[in-house]
């Protein structure tokens, strides 16, 4: 009875005492290895691989000779490698990659109201944890697609996500390897992950996301706990993987202040640290893509909204970026404009100059607007770019992207409109409303382009009635079809947000013509070398 008794405090003893084992740090072994039968098991005769990164979120250790590693990880955080170029990752049943093992024994804390399905306990750290690599090739030249902010928060949504964004890339028709999305995956409804993810599963590439302001369990009080359920389903919040000549650095600059006291855009110091050991070994001439949700700088809307709209210590991140020759950045978060900023001295960067480019979005202005014959809204954003996705060409260390808008009255990425429009009447009798280009030419009037996603570093030009062509002016204002859309359904259940400033609208002024017919040929290149030509006929009556 009394080694009964004995054997039943020891029992009691180990239970109570497990949850303080578990919040020791532990020290993680295992191997990175080329799983030759991908089967997801390390088995007898499979190679280890040298060299591969691996990180608990702070340090950054290499596999030795044998594919071995050994690092400490303390509870709460995510063990993970920097998959290296030549080699894939396994994907899960919804293409997201599998590189990484979440440690967190006791599972995320209680100390909030969790909406949302957050991280289980893990249990015990696993004597071994191996990963498994996939061998593949080390191309100069390949493709990436790049998403904006889906941003959905109904099911309705992801219908117009599906029919705007998928079954535009249903099987790959571009042949990329992966795709990037730069955070707000959803609309703050986080239950909708599993459909979301499925529905992006069918373009058939690995997808690999960041999170947005908007993915966030708003109920955490502080910072630490904010991304627990992204972590849940996507992994860790920040990572980094090679693929050719790129280094890609996948970042959470969504500085979450708590519950109900906002957030800024803002890197914290723990994943500074991190960033500067994982870019320790990087060669200084290898292009280094970063992919952020707030964007690193933009001009758009940054003097009334500077910390949610800009990351405050982008100067930190230049500083440690300073050694490398090719960088070139991405983000989402702004849903008035793109927009891309060439950082140069004037930002305190004193090397080659890059662009920090705010991509146009996937969800536009948000799921709003009139509706076309598929039943989607035309999702214009307020700068009257079309919502869309971007494929990116990369070659060697250099990469050129390219905006594809989504399925809309636009054939590619040029509008054209007469502004103001030309006067629908014949000076007795007002013409049709249904009228298109008709009419009387007002003093003065504009041929005004819209160069979707373009910017001030790009040319466009207009040949007018097979004149030679001549540039049109740049300049930074609203697009006068988009106020027009805005007027129109403002107050309705299509209704759009208030006109921003766009960064990329040209105009010509029309001298005085003759009546008649009369044509606007446009041409247009982007700095990246992208060209677009265009067509606008319209009719002068007297």
């Amino acid at each position: 009875m009394k080694n009964h008794l004995l054997l039943m405090l020891f029992l009691y003893m180990a239970v109570a005492i497990q949850p303080n084992l578990y919040g020791q740090v532990s020290t993680a072994k295992g191997v990175v290895y080329l799983d030759n039968n991908e089967n997801g098991v390390y088995d007898t005769g499979e190679k280890g691989i040298e060299g591969v990164k691996v990180t608990n979120g702070l340090d950054v250790v290499k596999t030795n000779a044998q594919g071995q590693y050994e690092i400490k990880l303390p509870p709460e955080s995510i063990l993970s490698i920097s998959k290296p170029a030549g080699y894939s990752v396994p994907l899960s049943d919804v293409q997201l990659p599998q590189f990484y093992y979440l440690h967190y024994p006791n599972g995320t804390p209680s100390i909030a109201a969790w909406k949302w399905p957050v991280i289980q306990p893990t249990g015990q750290l696993p004597e071994t944890i191996n990963f498994a690599l996939l061998e593949g090739k080390v191309p100069r030249s390949f493709r990436g697609m790049g998403f904006a902010d889906p941003q959905t928060k109904t099911n309705e949504e992801l219908d117009m996500m599906r029919k705007d964004i998928v079954d535009e890339l249903f099987g790959n028709p571009y042949e990329a390897k992966f795709g990037l999305v730069a955070g707000d995956i959803v609309h703050e409804n986080l239950g909708l992950y599993e459909r979301h993810n499925r529905l992006m599963s069918q373009i058939g590439i690995p997808i690999w996301n960041v999170p947005g302001n908007h993915d966030l369990n708003l109920e955490s009080p502080n910072y630490q706990y904010a991304t627990q359920t992204f972590k849940k389903v996507f992994g860790p919040d920040y990572y980094s993987f090679d693929y050719g000549q790129v280094h890609f650095l996948a970042l959470n600059n969504v500085g979450f202040k708590g519950k109900g006291l906002g957030y800024e855009g803002h890197i914290d110091t723990k994943q500074m640290q991190w960033i500067i050991n994982d870019l320790k070994d990087v060669p200084s001439d290898k292009l280094i893509m970063i992919i952020t949700h707030i964007p690193l700088i933009t001009y758009a809307n940054e003097r009334t909204f500077p910390k949610i709209i800009n990351t405050v210590n982008f100067k930190e991140l230049l500083r440690i970026l300073k050694r490398f020759q090719y960088v070139y950045t991405i983000s989402g978060h702004d849903t008035s404009n793109s927009w891309k900023v060439k950082v140069d001295h004037s930002h305190g960067w004193y090397g080659r100059p890059f662009i920090a480019h705010t991509m146009a979005e996937v969800r536009g202005s948000g799921w709003q607007g009139p509706r076309d014959g598929r039943g989607v809204r035309s999702a214009t954003m307020a700068d009257g770019n079309p919502n869309g996705y971007y494929l990116f060409h990369f070659e060697g260390n250099k990469v050129k992207p390219q905006f594809i808008p989504a399925p809309n009255e636009s054939k590619g990425r040029l509008r054209i409109v007469l502004d103001p429009p030309l006067i629908v009447s014949n000076g007795t009798e007002p013409m049709q409303p249904s009228v298109l280009d008709r009419g009387v030419q007002p003093d003065p009037m504009f041929v005004v382009v819209n160069f979707f996603d373009g910017g001030e570093r790009d040319q466009v030009t207009i040949s007018l009635d097979g004149q030679a062509p001549i540039p049109l002016e740049y300049t930074e204002c609203t697009d006068p079809f988009y106020v027009k859309q805005y007027t129109k359904y403002k107050g309705t259940d299509d209704s759009l947000p208030p006109a921003a400033t766009s960064s990329h609208i040209w105009q010509f002024e029309l001298p005085r013509l003759e009546p008649g017919l009369h044509s606007a040929i446009i041409w247009a290149i982007d700095e990246f070398g992208f060209e677009e030509e265009e067509v606008l006929t319209f009719e002068i009556i007297k």
